[in-house]
């Protein structure tokens, strides 16, 4: 039994990413390589079946067993490969676990069920007339240390195809290792030179899960909100669909709150002040509007010593996840009435999967929409009971993602924009990251923080609204958004003198130069690995409107923004 169970779990789990690996291979040199490493990586599990104290092969098994499944649950939720970039994600992001297996629940099916059986045929005892020495425990530790070993020269890169144990479990010996060598250094305190005392509140709404080219105020076919009508003194400035930081929350969240730029964004993070530093440091008070997590739950990296610096934390525990985003407007309205200057920020509800019932009936705009019903108190996943990855089920959930914006986008403004004074108010608005709504040739349930996204996914809305007369933004600067520009931003309206911010951080909204027109798809860059930047021109930005509706068999419009070059 033990040895038909693991001949079977070879089969099925290793013989295909095996042949899709070598079919990728050029040269039989590199085939070569790779079967030999392959079957280095095979030895080890062996080894591990026949050791013979069982208290240790059962460790093992169990070791090796989670591994398997971590790594195989991530390749059928994403469609991809496990890399070391998504693994470090997946770690800052661990708070989501239990969210992740309700909404994922049939895709852990599958890697569960060969787990198990990879845990028996190591775990089993091994039937023998001889018996093998004790050292045979070290075997399978010296395969994962050499593995390991290969990763770390190759930048973390080089274990696509290998048994699924064999990622995961190197990935987590490099980040160990990263973390020993590299411990977390002490933050700087804030140093820029102020200019001007701060005479305004300063918001940084982040939204979540957003399409920058499915609202009304991107693109004609666009969801409707009120920033498209008469806005009274308001003046909104609109700079498109520009490039997030990444395509996935903690590392685009992060870097918003501690800045710097495309080069420095690393060591920023770190070692950097802070934006509520920053508020302190220029007078401010500090306000954290957070509408996604509730009883103090911390999210996207989010640590102790940055609360400490937070003066009111605000969560909406009471509050049904349905109305939790028209709640932040109000409580937003509310701290603006304070004749002290703030930073606010809030982290919205948005569109973050399962868009099912992320809006009201009366909200229904756009039909056929996904099963209804069973997931109301889920703020970031759930069941996809009735979404199977198919053309039909990914039509009926960007219905359902419209309406989730008509919801947690067009009401949210409308509340606020009638409740709020932004006479001395400058708020940003944007999103973490895109979305991916469309199946093409292959069939991903995941809308973002694919390894090898597309260009959707990195592209969000970015504006700001203000009635401060004071708060001007050049026309000519609304083509050139972006993620990077919004905390020099941020620090220029506390009152921070504009060139030493510019100097550290790079240049505000209200600069004419040129941006980039990328997001990071790599953002955890380790080991020597260098940024992955795609620009999100490449291919335009689809919204089929019309196909999904069935109001008309017109195929879906490429609605492309102003072409920007893509430098690096």
């Amino acid at each position: 039994m033990k040895l038909a169970l693991f001949a079977l779990w070879l089969a099925l789990a290793v013989a295909p990413d095996a042949v899709m690996r070598i079919a990728g291979l050029e040269g039989l040199f590199a085939v070569l390589a790779y079967l030999a490493l392959l079957g280095w990586s095979v030895v080890g599990l062996v080894a591990a079946a026949f050791i013979p104290q069982n208290l240790l092969r059962w460790v093992l098994a169990a070791l090796f067993a989670f591994a398997a499944f971590f790594a195989s649950t991530v390749a059928a939720i994403t469609g991809d490969f496990l890399t070391y970039d998504a693994f470090i994600n997946l770690v800052g992001s661990t708070g989501f676990a239990g969210d992740a297996l309700r909404q994922y629940g049939s895709a852990f099916l599958a890697p569960l069920v060969l787990s198990i059986v990879l845990l028996f045929a190591l775990g089993l005892p091994p039937q023998m007339r001889f018996s093998l020495p004790r050292f045979t425990v070290a075997i399978p530790l010296a395969v994962v240390a050499s593995i390991t070993a290969l990763l770390f020269m190759r930048a973390g890169d080089g274990a696509r195809g290998l048994p699924a144990s064999y990622p995961a479990m190197s990935y987590a010996a490099l980040y160990a290792g990263e973390s020993i060598v590299n411990p977390r250094r002490p933050r700087e305190e804030p140093a820029l030179p102020l200019a001007e005392q701060p005479g305004r509140h300063v918001v940084l709404v982040i939204d979540e899960s957003i399409a920058g080219h499915y609202l009304d105020f991107n693109d004609p076919d666009g969801v409707a909100t009120p920033l498209t009508g008469p806005l009274g003194e308001v003046q909104l400035a609109n700079f498109g669909v520009v490039p997030a930081i990444t395509n996935c929350s903690v590392g685009s969240n992060l870097a918003l709150r501690f800045g710097g730029t495309r080069k420095n964004y690393t060591e920023t993070i770190a070692s950097g002040p802070s934006i509520w530093a920053y508020a302190k440091a220029a007078g401010l008070r500090t306000v954290y509007i957070d509408a996604q997590r509730t009883d103090g739950a911390l999210h996207n990296a989010m640590t102790q010593d940055e609360l400490a610096l937070i003066d009111s934390f605000i969560q909406f525990d009471d509050v049904a996840v349905l109305d939790r985003d028209l709640a932040a407007a109000e409580r937003l309205a509310a701290e603006l009435e304070s004749p002290r200057p703030s930073l606010i920020l809030v982290n919205k509800v948005g569109a973050h999967f399962p868009v099912h019932d992320k809006f009201p009936d009366s909200h229904m705009t756009y039909r056929p929409v996904l099963p209804r019903g069973g997931w109301s108190d889920v703020s970031d996943t759930g069941s996809r009971e009735g979404f199977d990855g198919s053309a039909e089920s990914w039509r009926r959930y960007r219905n359902s993602y419209r309406n989730a914006l008509s919801w947690n986008v067009g009401a949210f403004f409308e509340r606020l924009l009638t409740l709020a004074d932004l006479s001395s108010t400058v708020l940003i608005y944007t999103a973490d990251h895109g979305q991916d709504l469309e199946v093409q040739d292959d069939v991903r349930l995941s809308t973002h923080c694919n390894s090898n996204p597309r260009v959707s996914e990195g592209a969000v809305p970015l504006l700001t609204l203000s009635a401060d007369p004071r708060w001007q933004v050049p026309t000519s600067a609304l083509g050139e958004g972006s993620h990077y520009r919004i905390m020099p931003t941020l620090l220029q309206l506390m009152g921070y003198e504009p060139r030493a911010v510019e100097a550290r951080y790079g240049p505000a909204l209200t600069s004419t130069a040129a941006e980039p027109d990328t997001f990071n798809a790599r953002f955890n860059a380790r080991l020597g690995q260098s940024p992955d930047w795609r620009s999100i021109s490449e291919g335009g930005l689809s919204n089929p409107v019309a196909l999904d509706s069935g109001t008309g068999p017109r195929e879906p419009q490429t609605r492309a923004r102003r072409q920007r070059s893509p430098q690096r």
